[in-house]
């Protein structure tokens, strides 16, 4: 729920141009507010308040408004008048459909005594209002009064008032007892719906309020006003426990840890014309922390450094950050040169069974042996056989043809043809 706030009565009144210790006149109404507050601060001077349609339940913070002259809180859930007497310049109160019922009836008018320029009430819808002898109970305790709920007081209708005032004021004790036996005896039963109680309206202006809220919210989404949520910075530590490295902002460093063997040295270059007060920077004995515009770098350091010792400096030409953090062991070897591990080559396919690899054969290759010709000497047995001829017979009864040897010559000459036997 919204609260009375500087910020709103500025905002409410812009008549004024905001301008508050001089502001006479301020509508607060249909605000959803609980609360009256922060008026005696800021308004010192006004003279018109206009706090109509909300839940506030109780009159409060009002009493230094020494200029008020019209007061309007109809419509809320009050349930008896008090916290005024300090305006002096009240001439109208208007408390239209409040809780004021028949027990906080006396005290409320007796509030009112203090207020002599009183001269307009409004009461109309309160739960008082339902005895009959409300008007002239009202009537002859506040002289002041010239009308109340909108009619006259006239002077014979103050006179008869006043003699009615000790009837008038056993009636109300015993309206009062009649109503506490009614509110005891529906204690415990509920009530009924649609029924119009301080918590059938809080329920109600709850639910207003999310409704205006919602409206308003998707306004601003609509504009592009939506502010967004707050960035959360990661912290030093990530899931698994482990010093978290990153480098959210994306920005150039180096660590130098050999140029000089006692400190570790850390740049960070960030943007030339960015100021020194957005920089948040932490140093661990174990890693460096620097936070830029809630964008984290941190890295985990070599060695073991000392923290308190450090310096911290920016570049005057390019703004960069640079970090100098001695170390505790400065004669320890911080560094060591891992060898390159071999490279990888991917797998191949291993070649069908029973085929050919595909790879060239080098070299020379014999063949000898590879093929024998039948028609070629046999040099089994250590001594050239020769083969027998062969013998066969023409169609037609011509005479045999006889296959000559095979010379000794590695090549046949298919031109020359066989030799014929003699008859």
């Amino acid at each position: 729920m919204p609260r009375l706030t500087e910020e709103l009565i500025r905002k409410r009144s812009e008549h004024n141009d905001g301008v508050l210790p001089d502001l006479e006149e301020v509508a607060l109404h249909q605000q959803e507010l609980e609360k009256i507050e922060n008026l005696e601060a800021c308004c010192r001077h006004i003279k018109i308040l206009l706090l109509q349609n909300n839940i506030i339940p109780k009159m409060e913070g009002l009493s230094k408004l020494k200029e008020l002259e019209y007061l309007n809180l109809a419509l809320n859930n009050i349930s008896m008048i008090e916290g005024i007497e300090g305006c002096e310049s009240l001439n109208k109160l208007d408390m239209t459909v409040n809780f004021v019922g028949v027990e906080e009836l006396e005290e409320s008018v007796y509030n009112l005594k203090a207020n002599i320029m009183l001269e307009d009430l409004y009461m109309t819808g309160n739960p008082c209002e339902d005895w009959s002898g409300f008007r002239p109970y009202v009537v002859a305790h506040l002289p002041q009064l010239k009308q109340l709920d909108g009619k006259l007081i006239v002077p014979a209708e103050r006179i008869k008032a006043r003699q009615q005032l000790p009837k008038l004021q056993q009636e109300l004790e015993a309206a009062v007892q009649a109503s506490l036996m009614k509110k005891a005896a529906e204690a415990g039963k509920p009530v009924s719906e649609g029924a119009y109680t301080k918590e059938s309206r809080n329920e109600m202006y709850l639910e207003m309020a999310a409704q205006k809220e919602e409206k308003e919210r998707n306004e601003r989404r609509r504009m592009g006003t939506e502010p967004k949520e707050p960035r959360k910075v990661p912290g030093i530590y990530n899931a698994r426990g482990d010093i978290r490295q990153c480098n959210e902002g994306k920005y150039d460093f180096d660590i130098d840890d050999v140029s000089d063997p006692t400190k570790i040295i850390f740049e960070l270059a960030v943007p030339k014309y960015l100021d020194t007060s957005a920089l948040d920077v932490d140093v661990n004995p174990s890693f460096v922390r620097v936070v830029v515009r809630d964008k984290v770098t941190q890295l985990k350091l070599p060695a073991e450094v000392h923290p308190d010792s450090c310096k911290v400096q920016r570049s005057r030409i390019t703004g960069s950050l640079r970090i100098e953090m001695p170390l505790v062991n400065p004669g320890r070897v911080r560094t060591k040169t891992e060898p390159k591990p071999p490279d990888l080559q991917p797998l191949q396919a291993e070649p069908p069974r029973g085929k050919a690899s595909g790879s060239e054969i080098k070299g020379a290759v014999s063949l000898q042996g590879i093929y024998k010709d039948h028609r070629r000497v046999s040099t089994q047995g250590g001594q050239p056989e020769l083969l027998k001829a062969v013998r066969t017979k023409r169609s037609g009864g011509s005479a045999p043809l006889v296959v000559a040897p095979p010379c000794d010559d590695d090549e046949d000459d298919d031109g020359i043809p066989p030799l014929h036997a003699k008859t």
